[in-house]
C-alpha cells in the first residue's frame, strides 16, 4: 500500500494525465528491478514485493515463491 501511494503522489498530473504515472514506475520500480536482475539478486522463480520506507521503494526479495503462496 505505501508504494502505491507513493507512486500515485509522485505521478499525479492532472493535467498530463497518466503519462507522467508511466514515466515514475518506469524510473522507481521498473529501471531498479531491471538492475537487480542483471546483478543476479532476483533470479527466475524469485517473488518480489515492492514496499515503501522513508519516502523511498524498497524491493523485497523471496526466491521460490509460488503464486499461490505469495497471494496468501
Amino acid at each position: 500500500d505505501g508504494a502505491k501511494e507513493l507512486l500515485a503522489d509522485r505521478g499525479y498530473d492532472p493535467v498530463y494525465g497518466a503519462r507522467p504515472l508511466k514515466r515514475v514506475i518506469q524510473r522507481l520500480v521498473l529501471d531498479p528491478l531491471a538492475i537487480k536482475v542483471l546483478e543476479g539478486t532476483v533470479t527466475e522463480g524469485s517473488h518480489v514485493v515492492v514496499g515503501a520506507a522513508i519516502g523511498e521503494l524498497t524491493f523485497k526479495t523471496s526466491a521460490g515463491v509460488s503464486a499461490a503462496a505469495a497471494v496468501a
